[in-house]
């Protein structure tokens, strides 16, 4: 079974510097709120940072507005950190404070969201703002960080821990696999709601989710987002039926703008076969299916996400050929 997840990642500073051991005893490393006037500095951070990724990486873009993000950086109104050691900045840390239909709030930081020179930048960053998420009702902050082991290390040494990838793959003209005998494709439609949500069960078991512990709010919620999914003109829902049955299905649509991420990406989505009908070539036939359409269309990149808890879409995407890029880290905050 495949399963890949996308659900379609002011308060007083505390006060007291870090202190870093030095070769001549230990020097200050102050925090402060992030200012207008830092956003230059910034800029710079953040676009030496993403060339720097993708050099390790290819299928990371560095291109950056930097007139944009300049002016996000001006206008944020999320309270956001840098660390200062005499007017040069060593680091900053911003994350936005999101809420789900279930009402659930967690912060998210994207690549563009953090930098240190050195690791305990880092970890006074972290502790300064702590008490900020704690005080929003934000229950677990994820992290974007390149799939680098010295990038991931300074956060595991805060708590964070592994929870999804975020893969990549270039488009290119290649011949695509026929579906087995007795298996048609064709486009899917709002009528086929609630067939594909019976499919997204499968889905959510597949990725370690318990049916049984969601609470009303939360299958609501997922209801809602799915239905939204399919009702969307640029999303393209594909599903495989055997015997007039849907047993397969996979979602794409026009990948939003993020960092990191070429435009031109389409995004993959909701790929699942029922448990019945797996070990049959019937995933890689509509998966290369979808991606031909959209290389026709004009994409030029495929980006997609699967939880490492799912060994085996780990295993299936990786001999697909897409590739890791980012991953998201993860931590509770309640852990103190």
């Amino acid at each position: 079974m495949i399963s890949i997840v996308t659900r379609c990642d002011i308060c007083r500073t505390p006060s007291g510097p870090g202190l870093v051991e030095g070769d001549y005893g230990y020097r200050v490393t102050p925090v402060r709120s992030l200012q207008p006037s830092d956003a230059d500095q910034l800029v710079q951070r953040v676009v030496d940072q993403l060339i720097g990724d993708a050099f390790v990486n290819p299928l990371v873009n560095p291109m950056v507005d930097q007139r944009l993000l300049r002016d996000s950086f001006r206008a944020t109104n999320e309270r956001a950190w840098v660390a200062d050691e005499h007017k040069q900045l060593t680091g900053h840390l911003y994350g936005a404070v999101l809420g789900d239909r279930a009402g659930e709030r967690a912060v998210w930081t994207g690549p563009d969201g953090v930098s240190f020179d050195d690791d305990q930048v880092l970890r006074e960053l972290h502790r300064t703002a702590l008490p900020y998420w704690r005080s929003t009702g934000a229950r677990e902050h994820f992290v974007w960080c390149l799939s680098e082991p010295t990038r991931l290390e300074p956060w595991h040494a805060l708590g964070y821990t592994l929870a999804a990838v975020r893969g990549s793959l270039e488009l290119r003209a290649r011949a695509t696999r026929e579906f087995p005998d007795g298996y048609t494709l064709r486009r899917g439609t709002i009528d086929d709601f609630e067939r594909c949500l019976k499919l997204d069960e499968i889905l959510d078991t597949a990725q370690g989710v318990d049916l049984r512990t969601l609470s009303r709010e939360q299958r609501i919620a997922d209801r809602e987002e799915l239905f939204e999914t399919l009702s969307d003109d640029e999303c393209h829902l594909y599903v495989v039926e055997h015997r007039g049955r849907i047993v397969a299905q996979c979602v794409t649509f026009p990948s939003p703008q993020r960092r990191g991420s070429f435009d031109h990406t389409i995004y993959l989505s909701e790929v699942v076969v029922e448990p019945h009908h797996e070990h049959r070539g019937v995933a890689s036939a509509l998966i290369d299916a979808a991606l031909s359409i959209a290389l026709a269309h004009g994409f030029g990149y495929v980006e997609t996400q699967w939880r490492l808890s799912n060994l085996r879409a780990t295993l299936y995407w990786t001999n697909y050929g897409f590739s890791p890029t980012y991953v998201r880290l993860r931590r509770a905050l309640e852990i103190s």
